[in-house]
């Protein structure tokens, strides 16, 4: 998990807030890699519209060289915002208790104006850890996609970061009112 806010400091004090996030990059030779970061945002007093996860995808740009490492094309990067339930859905495939999200649609569907995407995550054949993709539509415009496949070892971190990040999306609010941070109604 990488946290920025130690690199975001200036002499007044924070200058921005910045969350965790887990990464996971799968570069390939053949530049036909992908990465995936799962950020959990929580809303700070007087916010509202978060405590969910932003999972990012991006497809590879460049190879790895001897003289630097495989870039991944954020600038073209696939977002979606998962809340609780989208979670949860991620943690009963996690958990063994259904083999992808969604259920027999295998794919769970957000929406947001005239833009669709397609969150998929399910175990992999003979449980060769996990598939995980997103497939963004805009309009009529041809669909962008990008996947990857997670191992067993990378999909135990998910899982638990995913169990522990609940709680806080569900009761961030109260904790903030519980330290005197919120004013507003408290």
């Amino acid at each position: 998990m990488n946290n920025e806010n130690e690199n975001n400091r200036n002499e007044e004090g924070p200058k921005k807030h910045y969350n965790g996030k887990v990464e996971f990059f799968h570069p390939k030779r053949t530049a036909n890699g992908s990465a995936a970061r799962f950020e959990l945002r929580l809303n700070r007093a007087g916010e509202e519209g978060y405590n969910c996860f932003f999972l990012e995808m991006a497809n590879q740009k460049t190879a790895r060289t001897r003289e630097s490492n495989a870039t991944f094309n954020w600038e073209q990067k696939i977002t979606v915002k998962l809340g609780f339930f989208d979670v949860c859905h991620f943690l009963t495939v996690l958990e063994g208790k259904c083999v992808s999200v969604g259920g027999k649609k295998e794919a769970l569907y957000h929406q947001n104006g005239g833009t669709s995407t397609l969150i998929g995550f399910k175990v992999r054949p003979n449980n060769e850890g996990y598939f995980l993709g997103l497939s963004k539509k805009n309009g009529s415009a041809q669909a962008r996609k990008v996947s990857m496949a997670l191992s067993e070892v990378e999909a135990t971190g998910l899982r638990h970061v995913f169990q522990a990040a609940l709680f806080y999306m569900s009761f961030a609010g109260s904790l903030l009112a519980s330290q005197g941070r919120v004013t507003d109604g408290f």
